[in-house]
């Protein structure tokens, strides 16, 4: 009698204790989002080609985030620059997104009257930056046969460079104090009174 009635609560207790086990189980898939239901036994993953019928078969697509990687220029002497924000390298055109530049044929006249060819030095300029050096560059858009690119040269962003020696102007907000020091210092471009005028070097007929 004793043995019966020790091994009564036991099994009582051992009972309670599977069932709360169970319980746990259940609330923690719920908790976790698993859905109660028979168990599929479909693999997960294969090795082999599945065939998807997209009529019948709701597979979640995954979008892929694209991941543009930077372009690495390396001109040479040869390199043939247009003006003072656009380049070409590899059969490719290349033009900086941020700066706008200087028509090589533009003449600037300082304040004592004196005249510079402006545009020219400017184009220069932009020539002696890439020139053996290499060019890390972040392809920003594409117009045509033209590719809009932000690119440093040693750790030197090009558009900010040409806009603050006035090479160039400002095509984009961030580059605007830049500019205005450049002004300031009536460097480059800015010993134009017409440019400082305006903020830009507007179009020259005759000079």
């Amino acid at each position: 009698m004793k043995t019966t009635a020790s091994t009564k609560p036991n099994r009582r207790a051992m009972a309670w204790t599977i069932a709360a086990s169970l319980l746990l189980s259940w609330t923690a898939a719920q908790a976790a989002g698993l859905q109660s239901g028979p168990v599929s036994d479909d693999p997960i993953w294969t090795d082999k080609p599945v065939r998807i019928d997209r009529k019948t078969q709701g597979y979640e697509r995954v979008k892929v985030e694209r991941k543009i990687l930077p372009l690495t220029l390396k001109p040479t002497t040869r390199v043939t620059v247009f003006d003072s924000s656009s380049f070409q390298e590899g059969g490719d055109l290349y033009v900086l997104a941020d700066a706008v530049a200087v028509n090589p044929k533009r003449l600037c006249r300082g304040d004592d009257g004196h005249i510079a060819a402006c545009g020219q030095q400017a184009r220069l300029f932009l020539k002696r930056l890439i020139t053996n050096h290499t060019l890390t560059c972040q392809d920003r858009f594409r117009a045509g046969q033209a590719v809009f690119v932000s690119c440093r040269a040693e750790d030197k962003d090009l558009a900010e460079t040409l806009v603050s020696k006035g090479a160039a102007w400002a095509a984009t907000p961030r580059l605007a104090a830049a500019q205005q020091q450049a002004m300031t210092r009536k460097a480059g471009i800015w010993i134009d009174t017409e440019c400082r005028a305006v903020g830009h070097c507007p179009r020259q007929d005759r000079r």
